[in-house]
């Protein structure tokens, strides 16, 4: 009792708590800020608290709701603004711009409210509004301005907390996986069954030790970053952009390996360029991959002279493998009902990708261990030096350009979109250095 009303004095001083929190606060990720004000200044920078300003899912969301008059339903809108239709604000995500502020995105409530999860698909999580915010501490300071309690499905040390994970991240039209994240963490050597399991949010919530709340008095606890770093980055002004950023170059940085093999070949030589996905514990790229642009840029030259080059996009081109026949891009492709491609998810009947697929054994004596995958460029000439580098649009140029064309888009959200190079990535061969590899 005593440890009660010292809770309750502390947040009363601090202003986060005055009659308690009822079900409406509890909802608005604002009313978390007076006393968890790390957690929700590194949520309101993060692609969550974005996901239901994200332009382009609200071009996309709007085109296909038209196109299948009205089939999409709360597919989209399930994951992007999973409180607003919980509230019943919205059904389709078509009117996303009138709902009040509290209910957009992926807020606190939207997580911290799973009680269940019926699918690893589709949005097919159950939430309670019995006032109880559930995480990761096992022996919560009682405090009046909610209930608190353990749950595995918010617990990241727990493998259950990828469910919870999995509900969004992997999406299913009809029977086909147009996102399958937790799929391919699932069979990977860090998934449930693998040698050396863990869970999404060990890698993408970064634990430190620090109070859980920001009072006096508060126990030392182990917290985690609420980023959530991944590849996307918001398209308009938001809060803590900067930081997001750093936080996808931090992670990106040990992601991938590369190497650069050059050997002499009739009338040229051959170099031959290997890619591994090392340290990310689902495919390479991953999420929304039939939009990813991830791609190798190989250049051979004799001094000022390009004897050959591939991947090589300026600022602002479509990478597109039908201006450069020898691209190597790391995408999926949707095909449609006649075989053809089709460039929406609502058209597709099966999916052909070419992903840098994770580890799945630590065993060098299963044939699956070696997961790498190489491409071979044949370069006439005597080049004295070869570069490689990799880059990533986290979205086609070429899918917005539609959006923008459809009068869906604003431009400027084109030119906002980012094209990384992955530093760690980059490899030169010399000729002075003689045949061989550069790792």
């Amino acid at each position: 009792m005593r440890a009660w009303l010292l809770a309750s004095l502390l947040l009363s001083l601090a202003g986060c708590w005055r009659d308690g929190l009822d079900a409406e606060a509890m909802r608005d990720p604002a009313a978390c800020a007076s006393c968890h004000p790390d957690h929700y200044r590194e949520w309101s920078g993060s692609v969550h608290a974005y996901a239901s300003d994200d332009p382009v899912f609200l071009a996309l969301n709007r085109v296909g709701q038209r196109a299948t008059n009205g089939g999409l339903g709360s597919l989209c809108v399930g994951c992007h603004a999973p409180t607003a239709l919980a509230l019943g604000l919205t059904t389709d995500g078509t009117n996303l711009d009138a709902v009040p502020r509290a209910a957009r995105g992926v807020g606190c409530w939207a997580c911290h409210a799973i009680d269940g999860v019926t699918a690893v698909h589709n949005g097919a999580l159950t939430r309670s509004d019995d006032g109880v915010v559930r995480g990761g501490i096992a022996d919560p300071v009682d405090t009046p301005a909610h209930a608190s309690e353990r749950s595995p499905l918010l617990d990241g040390g727990s493998l259950a907390s990828s469910d919870a994970c999995g509900a969004c991240h992997d999406v299913l039209v009809g029977a086909v996986a147009v996102e399958s994240t937790y799929r391919e963490w699932a069979g990977s050597v860090v998934g449930p069954t693998g040698r050396a399991p863990l869970s999404c949010a060990t890698c993408h919530m970064i634990g430190k030790d620090g109070p859980a709340a920001a009072l006096p008095g508060m126990p030392t606890r182990r917290v985690h970053d609420h980023q959530f770093p991944g590849i996307d980055q918001p398209l308009i002004p938001w809060p803590e952009t900067a930081r997001l950023a750093a936080g996808i170059e931090r992670d990106l940085q040990a992601a991938l390996s590369a190497r650069l093999c050059v050997t002499a070949a009739g009338g040229g030589v051959a170099a031959e360029v290997t890619l591994e996905n090392v340290q990310a514990g689902h495919a390479f790229p991953s999420g929304v991959t039939h939009s990813r642009r991830v791609w190798v840029e190989l250049v051979a030259s004799a001094g000022d002279q390009v004897l050959f080059a591939s991947g090589r996009f300026a600022p602002g081109e479509v990478v597109s493998a039908a201006r450069d026949p020898s691209l190597w891009l790391l995408s999926s492709r949707f095909i449609g009902a006649d075989g053809g491609t089709v460039e929406v998810p609502w058209e597709v009947a099966a999916i052909d990708s070419e992903l840098l697929p994770p580890a799945v054994t630590v065993d060098p004596l299963d044939p699956r261990y070696y997961h790498a995958k190489a491409r071979t460029y044949e370069v006439l000439g005597a080049p004295d030096r070869v570069e490689l580098a990799v880059h990533v649009e986290p979205i086609g140029l070429d899918q917005l350009d539609a959006l923008i064309a459809a009068g869906e888009l604003d431009p400027a959200v084109r030119a906002a979109m980012p094209r990384l190079t992955l530093p760690t990535l980059t490899r030169r061969w010399d000729r002075a250095q003689g045949y061989g590899c550069v790792r």
